[in-house]
């Protein structure tokens, strides 16, 4: 009988703090942004953009919200990247959209701006 009350007690002691902790941190939005990409991915999506940049005449921009799923899709090549160019930082994104391929520079200051926009031959 000993035996079946203490895991009576300790069932209730995993349940009480069970609770105890869903009622302290709740839903939480988890973000996973360790690697460079998605640092830079995450810093893309949360910042505010400059719309006058992305209207573009080879790819509209505005449009579809194409700019924020190049953003979460594309690749940052970060070697060709400039981070620390002065006074704000230039990213260099590959994505596609359609069956093309495009490669993008934004610069990265208070808000972003699109750069240059071109069709990705390489």
């Amino acid at each position: 009988m000993a035996f079946l009350r203490r895991l009576l007690f300790y069932i209730i002691g995993i349940g009480l703090g069970i609770l105890i902790v869903l009622a302290f941190f709740g839903d939480r939005d988890f973000d996973y942004a360790y690697g460079p990409q998605s640092r830079v991915k995450k810093n893309f999506r949360t910042k505010s953009v400059d719309s006058t940049t992305l209207n573009h005449p080879l790819l509209d921009l505005r449009q579809d919200s194409i700019y924020f799923r190049a953003v979460a899709q594309g690749r940052v090549a970060l070697r060709k990247s400039e981070p620390r160019k002065e006074p704000c930082g230039e990213y260099l994104i590959r994505f596609s959209h359609g069956s093309y391929a495009y490669k993008m520079v934004l610069e990265n200051c208070d808000t972003v701006r699109l750069i240059s926009l071109e069709k990705d031959v390489d």
